[in-house]
């Protein structure tokens, strides 16, 4: 469990659990702080960081489905132009999931969330965007789980767990047999 929730010394979206700076609504997100308990009044508040990007990701989604679905016009929503530079933004996103800016987004899985919330991360929260660890990221896509939409498959299903099972396993097998030979 991590959380960073009212730590003055860092940036705002990390204190608030919401490294992707969502503004607040009305959305009952998966471990929001209710807005008449929020603090920031501006930003939503999160009691782990897991909630916050697991909301920063599933608004993504939902924007991918309905119809911003290449990174100029995901970003574009996500981060206007009156309070962002977007075309940096829009480059820097792309960059990070090799993608061209006007490409069709059309599948939508672990790897993927994985790599555009730590672009977004780095992005909204330098220089505090290392205190959040992949590990993190990857506890917010476990709660996502699976859902259809009408234009975009999601899937967040972890296609690469085995290999950190199994490489453990081995090495430790590999090193008794080595001792006892």
């Amino acid at each position: 469990m991590s959380s960073f929730l009212g730590r003055k010394d860092l940036t705002r979206g990390i204190r608030n659990n919401n490294p992707g700076n969502l503004v607040i609504t009305t959305i009952a997100w998966q471990g929001k702080i209710p807005n008449s308990q929020n603090t920031d009044k501006h930003f939503e508040q999160f009691t782990e960081i897991k909630f916050g990007i697991r909301a920063m990701l599933r608004d993504l989604t939902n924007d991918i489905d309905k119809g911003k679905n290449t990174v100029r016009k995901l970003i574009t929503e996500y981060a206007p132009p009156f309070e962002n530079d977007t075309q940096k933004y829009i480059q820097l996103i792309a960059k990070a999931v090799g993608l061209d800016p006007d490409q069709t987004i059309k599948i939508v899985d672990a790897k993927f969330y994985l790599v555009i919330a730590r672009a977004i991360i780095k992005h909204e929260c330098s220089p505090d965007h290392n205190l959040i660890n992949d590990s993190d990221i990857q506890d917010a896509i476990d709660i996502i789980g699976d859902y259809n939409l009408s234009s975009v498959t999601v899937t967040s299903k972890k296609n690469f767990k085995f290999n950190y099972l199994i490489i453990p396993v081995l090495l430790f097998f590999y090193t008794v047999y080595s001792v006892t030979v």
